[in-house]
Order: C-alpha cells, then sequence, then structure tokens
C-alpha cells in the first residue's frame, strides 16, 4: 500500500510538472509569474500541503461509488464510436440531495474521471450526489465536443434523478483546469442551444451554481502573467490550447481565426442569465495564468452576476492546497447557498 502510494503521489507531480513546463506539449515553465490585481478577490494564507489520495470510498461510508455509468455515446473526431462514462458517488438512504457534477482536469489530453476521490467524497460528505464525467480530448475531439458532454451528463442526472436520489432542480457544475475551463463554458452558456447534442434533449442542461478552479477564461491570453518565451509557448501549434480549439491535425494556434477562438472563450459568453459562480487560483500557477479566472470574475460581475475569487498565497496548479479544508468548507458554503436554499 506505501508503495502504491508514493507511486500515485509521484504520477501526480510528473504529469502536474509535464503540464507546465512542456514536453511533447511544447509548454515551458515560467521564469517568472507577475501579480494578478487581487482587490475583488479573497486571499487565503497558510494552507495545507497534505496530499489525500482515495481509491475507494471508506468501508464505514454511507455513500456508495457507482463506477462507469454510460451516460453518452458519441463519436471522436475521426469517427469512432465513444461510450462516455461517469463515477457516482450516491447515498444508500432514500433521501433527495442535490447533484454536482465534476470535470477533473487533465490539459486537454486525457480526462481521467477516477482522480480526485477525495474531493469529490467531501462535497459529497455535506449532502450532494457527485458524478465525475469523462469527456472528448485533443486526441478524440475539440472544445465543444467537450462542453456538449458535460451539458449531456447533466442532463442524465436530470433524466435519471430518480435513480440517483437527486433533485433535478439544484445541481451544479465543478471542475478544475480543463475542467475550469468546461465548467466556465457550461456556466456561461446556460440557455445557449449550440452546445445540446445527444440524449435527453427533453431535459435542460442549465446549472445553478459553478465551481471553477483555476481553469481558462480566454485562451488568447493564458499566458499573459508569464515571460514572453513562456507565454508564446502557448501559441504554437503543439500547445494543447489550440489544438483543443481547431483539432488536433489543424496546424492552427489558439491566436489563429480568431473568430472560432472567440467561441471557444467563456468570457464571450458571459451574460445576465448565468449562474453564481465560485472562482479559485493560486497566486504561483505556472500553467494557467492567475488572471485568467480574474478575467471572467470581472465580466461577471459587470454584468451583475454573483461572483466570489478566492486566490490561493503560494498555490501552484493542482498544488495540495486546493483540498484544504478551508477551500472544501468555502465550495460547501456555496453550494448550500445555492442549491439547499
Amino acid at each position: 500500500m506505501r508503495i502504491l502510494t508514493i507511486l500515485c503521489l509521484f504520477m501526480v507531480v510528473i504529469s502536474v510538472s509535464t503540464y507546465a513546463q512542456g514536453g511533447s506539449n511544447g509548454l515551458l515553465m515560467p521564469k517568472f509569474i507577475k501579480p494578478a490585481d487581487i482587490s475583488t478577490s479573497i486571499v487565503l494564507t497558510d494552507l495545507s500541503k497534505e496530499r489525500h489520495f482515495f481509491r475507494e470510498l471508506p468501508a464505514d461510508s454511507e455513500m456508495s461509488l457507482l463506477k462507469d455509468v454510460v451516460f453518452h455515446e458519441s463519436k471522436s473526431i475521426d469517427g469512432d464510436p465513444m461510450s462516455l462514462k461517469m463515477d457516482v458517488i450516491t447515498y444508500k438512504d432514500d433521501k433527495i440531495r442535490p447533484c454536482v457534477v465534476y470535470v477533473i482536469g487533465g490539459g486537454f489530453s486525457f480526462a481521467a474521471k477516477e482522480r480526485n476521490l477525495y474531493d469529490r467524497y467531501e462535497i459529497a460528505k455535506a449532502g450532494y450526489v457527485v458524478a465525475s464525467v469523462q469527456y472528448h480530448v485533443i486526441s478524440t475531439g475539440i472544445y465543444s465536443d467537450a462542453v456538449k458532454d458535460v451539458k449531456a451528463a447533466i442532463r442524465y442526472m436530470r433524466a435519471n434523478a430518480k435513480e440517483y436520489g437527486i433533485d433535478p432542480e439544484n445541481i451544479a457544475v465543478w471542475g478544475e483546469s480543463a475542467g475550469g475551463y468546461l465548467t466556465a463554458m457550461v456556466g456561461t452558456t446556460n440557455g445557449v442551444k449550440d452546445f445540446e447534442e445527444g440524449e435527453n434533449l427533453d431535459q435542460s442542461s442549465d446549472v445553478k451554481a459553478a465551481i471553477d478552479v483555476y481553469g481558462l477564461s480566454d485562451l488568447t491570453k493564458i499566458g499573459a502573467d508569464y515571460d514572453e518565451e513562456a507565454a508564446n509557448a502557448h501559441f504554437t501549434v503543439i500547445s494543447p490550447d489550440g489544438q483543443f480549439v481547431h483539432g488536433k491535425n489543424s496546424g492552427l494556434t489558439s491566436l489563429d481565426k480568431p473568430e472560432v477562438v472567440a467561441k471557444a472563450n467563456p468570457i464571450n459568453y458571459v451574460d445576465k442569465n448565468d449562474p453564481p459562480f465560485l472562482l479559485f487560483h493560486g497566486t504561483q500557477d505556472m500553467a494557467v495564468s492567475p488572471s485568467q479566472t480574474l478575467l471572467l470574475h470581472n465580466a461577471l460581475r459587470e454584468h451583475s452576476v454573483p461572483s466570489t475569487r478566492y486566490v490561493l498565497d503560494g498555490a501552484g496548479h493542482a498544488t495540495a492546497e486546493f483540498s484544504d479544508p478551508q477551500v472544501i468548507n468555502i465550495i460547501v458554503d456555496f453550494l448550500n447557498e445555492h442549491l439547499k436554499q
């Protein structure tokens, strides 16, 4: 067990550092990070750096973990069939609870729904059914496919509300990194029909709240807080950012075809109909400029949409601070306010 834990930790560190430093994805470790405006944000300090890894729910848990539930049949960008799956933490009793659809990160290159079980369990313990979902990544599709996937997951949960013991009127979306980006896209496109595709189209994909953890808001400014070399690395044909917008073999970057990229930027969908947002970002994020969540925060506030942004002092990208009890409690309080009132 000790060896397995160490191996899991090693793999997480490698995956995070690979995304930040580059390699096959062409990204570089920034030499510096310019401070982002925190005048409208709340700064969290002295957060725990302790890592938590769950492979299964605790044996004495009052919840069940349902694995590999197929929620959406789709196709890859190459035309191959895809059965997208979710893992659902639900309760063993007959009570009805709000639902949170969780979207994992992965640099737009993978979407391992099994990850971050500890965080998902902590939210579920507060009285929520939590569904962690797969979605299209660079090898299988583009951004719009992934947005459609998450919306299909929300519709699926509504259509099967009785089976999973959820209140179909109270569903939120929560995601980190690439999942934070998709959360922002889903939250800002409440009522937008362009991303509705697949099953259960008689159900709404709207959400009542959105939690965006170090997600992207404007792909043309993803490296805005970094030195020029690191910033420009995001605008090469091998960067995952452009590939997720245009396609893996497009040869285009996130600066090409501005009219196409604009449709991939959550910030361009913000309007007064958006749900309340909760945003988090670390001051030492070397993969996604901290100002990315600030851009969305400011746009939401300009449209009178409730938005609260927390800045984690010293936290990097996907670091342990985001599992600190203080952060978990903020998320729970936000969900309670908007899904349980």
